[in-house]
């Protein structure tokens, strides 16, 4: 299978002069996360992730609107990882896939044989290679079992602190009983951050709380269900982790796209052996 057969194409770009706040609208379009740093050919790739560190290293003591617009109006490239690791739209799917786990990447930049961004091949899309592989290993082979959790009064910026120094994109939300009452990831305090620079309001990010923010609505799965089926739900309801509860509600694990793929790669190595 070749990478342009599971790639999205049309991916979110910008110019390598583009202002950051540009890059703060784009990153999500697609629901992709990222968006690649282009001049005529590809120079850099800014995440969700590179975002939300940037904002929060500067704003470790607070940030008052003037400090939120300087911030925003520095160039992409004090950003963007530059010279991305990227792979050709005729690549073999398998060795984008040994490349995404090897060097740990959430996505790979994909291009033509003249080196023009075509398209973008993400965790996600490796997902699809599932259905049509053999039902294996079971979820509780893969899942991660000591889950970093964040109380509900916690404030959207600590929960990001948080999720930055461990390498998280997600925490599920507590109450004061430990029960799982939602999640909430990158991605939504990417959202809040957003909104925060686009109405020039900071306080909107700073203190706000978890539960107000957080996705109330959780996917959880048996720990004896298959990989093949965790990857199904992930895919079909877009989202990228399922929770493992016990009786009451409490986090016993959680599986994730990343393991999801790192799962991928030793079945598709079993096959290959």
């Amino acid at each position: 299978m070749l990478v342009k057969t599971l790639m999205i194409t049309n991916p979110p770009t910008i110019s390598v002069s583009s202002k950051l706040l540009e890059a703060f609208k784009k990153v999500n379009e697609k629901g992709i996360g990222r968006v690649i740093v282009e001049d005529n050919e590809i120079k850099g790739i800014i995440s969700t992730r590179d975002l939300l560190n940037y904002v929060v290293e500067r704003c470790e003591k607070g940030c008052d609107r003037g400090d939120i617009f300087a911030l925003v109006d520095k160039d992409v490239k004090y950003v963007m990882t530059p010279n991305p690791v990227y792979v050709y739209e005729n690549d073999d799917v398998l060795d984008a896939l040994t490349l995404m786990v090897a060097r740990n990447f959430g996505s790979l930049p994909v291009v033509n044989e003249v080196k023009k961004v075509t398209g973008i091949v993400t965790e996600r899309e490796m997902l699809l290679i599932f259905q049509d592989l053999d039902q294996l290993f079971s979820v509780k082979k893969f899942m991660t079992k000591r889950v970093t959790s964040v109380y509900e009064d916690v404030s959207v910026f600590d929960a990001t602190k948080l999720m930055i120094k461990r390498g998280f994109r997600r925490l599920p939300v507590i109450n004061e009983s430990g029960e799982v009452i939602g999640i909430i990831t990158a991605a939504d305090s990417l959202k809040l951050l957003t909104k925060t620079i686009l109405k020039n309001e900071p306080e909107m990010f700073f203190n706000k709380k978890v539960k107000e923010v957080a996705t109330n609505e959780i996917y959880s799965i048996d720990p004896e269900k298959s990989i093949n089926e965790a990857a199904a739900t992930m895919l079909m309801k877009k989202i990228g982790s399922l929770l493992i509860l016990d009786s009451k509600n409490r986090p016993l694990g959680i599986i994730t796209e990343r393991d999801l793929i790192i799962a991928l790669h030793y079945q598709l190595h079993l096959k290959t052996s």
